[in-house]
This record gives structure tokens, C-alpha cells and sequence, in this order.
């Protein structure tokens, strides 16, 4: 009999500590997609990329890992609101198996850049960036086998003036920080 008991009470105790409560982020984006409060826009990287006849094959190798960009946006309404949102976001990205790789800025004006996946298979990149004025942005880039180096190079791509950017996807999101 007591050894059932032990049982029941192990299996009950199992049974709490595999439950988790905590939101994902995809929970969190699906959540904040249906506010208001929010903008939120997914992006393929077609919209993004540069043209493809302008890249080397490593360029273009690089700019295949990457399948789209999710961009999520919060422009400064209300502090409490800004302030529980932020929170919500940084527990998800301290306790949902992501890494951070950097963090820079001042405590007014932030940017955290975490990684989920093996360091040579990176399969989320997330930018977590804040400012006590203005809002936050969150963007999530998902890809196949991506690696640190290959993202470094990605936005030097990206950044090159010799590259054709197509910046029609980003056409009024940066304005929700005005």
C-alpha cells in the first residue's frame, strides 16, 4: 500500500513539473496578432533579400537558409502595458532553450540578439529591441541550418550598397516609432 501511495504521489509530482505554463513565443505572437496593440507582419525573404543576380554563391547559399521574418511591434501608448509586454518577452526568451548571443545598448534604448538551435544549425534568430520612449520591436528570423557567421554575413548582404535591397516590405513599420 505505501508503495502505491509513493507511486501516485512520484506520478503526481511528474505529472506538475512536465506541465508548462509558460507561453511560448509562438504562443506570444499568435496572442499579440490578435491585439490591436500590436502590428505585426510576417515577411518572406524574397520581400527582403537582395536580388538574387547580385549575390555570390555564398551569398545566395545564405539567403536560402533564411525562410521568413516575423516582426512584431509595440509603439509606446501606455508604460504599464510596454512595461508587462517587455517582461512577458524576456521571460519567454530566458527560459524557452534560447541563447543569447549579444546584448547592447543603454538601459533606455536596448538590443538583445538570441539564438535557439546548435551554434552550426541555428533554426530562430530573435532581435528583442527596446526603447522607454518609442516601443519595442521583436523579429524573429527562421531558417534551416543557419549558423552565427552565415547571420553576420547575412546583414553585411543586407547592408552593401551594391546590393539591390528590396526595402518595399518595410514600408511604414518603422513609422509605428515615430
Amino acid at each position: 500500500m505505501k508503495t502505491l501511495k509513493l507511486s501516485m504521489v512520484l506520478l503526481l509530482i511528474a505529472t506538475c513539473i512536465s506541465c508548462n505554463d509558460q507561453q511560448s513565443l509562438q504562443e506570444y505572437y499568435i496572442d499579440s496578432k490578435e491585439s490591436d496593440e500590436f502590428i505585426m507582419v510576417d515577411l518572406p525573404t524574397s520581400l527582403i533579400a537582395p536580388k538574387s543576380e547580385s549575390l555570390s554563391e555564398d551569398q545566395k547559399r545564405i539567403v536560402a537558409s533564411v525562410k521568413k521574418v516575423n516582426l512584431l511591434a509595440y509603439a509606446m501608448k501606455d508604460t504599464s502595458f510596454y512595461n508587462s509586454e517587455t517582461d512577458k518577452v524576456t521571460g519567454i526568451l530566458n527560459s524557452d532553450n534560447y541563447d543569447e548571443l549579444m546584448k547592447l545598448g543603454t538601459p533606455e534604448q536596448r538590443m538583445r540578439i538570441f539564438i535557439k538551435g546548435d551554434e552550426d544549425a541555428i533554426d530562430e534568430v530573435v532581435v528583442f529591441a527596446q526603447d522607454n520612449n518609442k516601443g519595442f520591436l521583436l523579429a524573429r528570423v527562421l531558417g534551416d541550418n543557419m549558423n552565427v557567421a552565415d547571420m553576420v554575413r547575412f546583414a553585411e548582404t543586407m547592408d552593401t550598397s551594391s546590393a539591390a535591397l528590396n526595402t518595399g516590405g518595410f514600408e511604414g513599420i518603422m513609422d509605428v516609432f515615430k
